[in-house]
């Protein structure tokens, strides 16, 4: 289960980065996020393929990074559902199935 979410997690994730270019003409958005969620889905990918722990580890590094970053942006300019608020609810959520999953 835990895969499943990193999987869609990261699609999400890349799908962000996507957007952020095309709203926003973002570089940065693009590839972060295209980066990001690259990562993640190569860690879900780790995760179902028996390497486990290092996709979870991965995974977990990746969804504390980014809601470090997005959190930070949150306390400081104030909280907006999109994209910050949806990428904390994620992470969190993700960071929470994580450590429920961890071996």
């Amino acid at each position: 289960m835990a895969a499943w979410l990193v999987l869609i997690y990261g699609v999400l994730v890349a799908a962000g980065g996507v957007m952020g270019y095309v709203k926003a003409s973002s570089m940065a958005s693009l590839l972060s996020g295209g980066v990001a969620g690259v990562a993640l889905v190569a860690s879900a990918v780790a995760m179902m393929k028996g390497a486990y722990a290092a996709g979870w580890w991965i995974a977990l590094v990746i969804a504390l990074l980014l809601l470090g970053r997005f959190g930070s942006v949150a306390l400081t300019k104030g909280f907006a559902l999109m994209p910050g608020g949806l990428v904390i609810i994620l992470s969190v959520i993700v960071i929470a199935v994580l450590l429920t999953h961890r071996v």
